[in-house]
């Protein structure tokens, strides 16, 4: 043990300095006395994990390029996934990271939107990932979230600036998706690339734009309507709603509103199968919904669209111990291509974790929501030495890369967050702006 440690701590110190600026320092000292702030108000398992949580952010922002090189998003502050593989910024793991931060620091969250949002493309995507050599990923994007994310943000950090300069450019974005991702022609919403003539690397990409790699999922098609990604384009409608309202456009906030209802009518009608009593994928091309049950399938629930039948016949779902009980998989225990370490055919995430249990919390199936949320925090304590990308769904053992930032940003969402209202169906906060 001692010899796993002080190899990461070299690999550590390999790929990140201790940053010198001032702003760092500032953030730091304002995120200690945030932290000193949540003692007995939690577990003591609890505030450890806050306190672990908490240094992955700080160690994982980093501070030069490949070689000592300038990173190109200077002088933004870009928190990377993992110091050592991951050593970049994304789009999807940078929403994370900035809505757990955005507890303590609005800027340095609205940073990691911003280091996106600056390399927008003409079409209006946004892009997948920087790396800090430089290189962008612009042939596809991510699961469609970060309009949700700064909707959240800016409810607990307002920043008026930011949002005026942010909301034109996630227009643009939902223009791309509208036009280039199904919604305008399906009325459902699915992942895509920019199309080359090998078809091999167009699926690879289009399974990197969803997030979910190598999943079972995409074993028999890339060509489907998702669960996931229809009921992330809801949270999508209703962040730009809220952006809206909050900018005084209410032709704006009516249309994004009606976007949103309709969506959620599509996917009540056209993604739960009632044969199968599940929320499931289904094929573009023939209609066939799929028979992949994975952590996925609770997206609607998450977003407030499934109706009391459809959550009811999910909830028995997620408390059986042949399908997802008590992990959360991202493959059903049952599945005879479940592996219980195989990256995204079987093992628990965070984030998919996180969204299915605050779908049945928010559902009214707290007890169960409750089990699995305790459970995968478990697993979080039980390996001390690293947050972990993501767990062994059997034994609960850190799996992937080590010192996960995404992880860190769900275990303080799980904790903190756990009787807050995130799907933005409530009340919104704050005066629109005028003029």
């Amino acid at each position: 043990m001692l010899g796993s440690l002080a190899g990461f701590a070299g690999r550590l110190r390999a790929a990140t300095n201790e940053p010198a600026r001032a702003s760092f320092d500032a953030s730091r000292t304002v995120a200690a006395r945030w932290l000193d702030q949540q003692q007995g108000r939690v577990s003591a398992r609890d505030f450890e994990l806050l306190r672990r949580a908490q240094d992955v952010f700080y160690q994982n922002i980093l501070t030069a390029g490949d070689e000592g090189k300038p990173l190109p998003w200077v002088p933004l502050r870009g928190i990377c996934p993992a110091p050592v593989k991951y050593r970049g910024v994304w789009d999807w793991d940078g929403s994370f990271h900035a809505l757990a931060i955005s507890r303590w620091d609005g800027e340095l969250a609205r940073e990691q939107l911003r280091i996106i949002l600056d390399r927008q493309q003409p079409s209006g995507l946004l892009i997948n990932n920087i790396r800090a050599n430089g290189l962008i990923r612009t042939r596809y994007g991510g699961p469609p979230i970060t309009p949700w994310a700064l909707a959240r943000i800016q409810e607990r950090a307002p920043d008026d600036a930011f949002l005026k300069r942010a909301y034109p450019q996630y227009v643009r974005y939902e223009q791309h998706l509208w036009r280039n991702r199904g919604g305008q022609a399906d009325g459902l919403f699915h992942y895509d690339t920019e199309l080359t003539h090998n078809a091999k690397e167009d699926r690879q990409a289009i399974r990197f734009e969803s997030g979910w790699d190598n999943s079972v999922r995409w074993d028999d098609s890339v060509d489907l309507w998702t669960v996931d990604m229809n009921g992330f384009m809801v949270l999508v409608y209703r962040g730009m709603e809220r952006m809206a309202r909050r900018l005084s456009l209410p032709a704006d906030a009516a249309r994004w509103h009606a976007r949103g209802e309709a969506l959620a009518t599509q996917i009540r009608e056209r993604l739960f199968d009632a044969k199968t009593g599940a929320y499931l994928d289904r094929r573009r091309d023939t209609g066939r919904f799929s028979d992949v049950l994975t952590a996925a399938s609770f997206q609607p629930l998450f977003a407030g669209v499934a109706d009391a039948a459809q959550a009811g016949a999910m909830a028995k779902l997620a408390a059986d111990p042949g399908k997802l009980f008590p992990a959360m998989p991202t493959l059903a225990y049952d599945d005879p291509r479940y592996l219980s370490g195989g990256y995204w055919r079987g093992p628990a995430w965070p984030e998919t974790t996180y969204f299915a249990v605050k779908g049945l919390k928010s559902c009214g199936y707290g007890r169960t929501a409750e089990a699995i949320r305790q459970n995968f925090l478990g697993w979080c304590a039980n390996n001390p030495e690293a947050l972990y990308e993501y767990y062994d769904s059997r034994s609960g053992k850190g799996l992937g890369e080590i010192q996960y930032a995404g992880t860190a940003a769900f275990i303080i969402e799980l904790i903190l967050g756990w009787n807050e209202p995130d799907n933005l169906t409530g009340p919104q906060g704050g005066e629109t702006l005028r003029g």
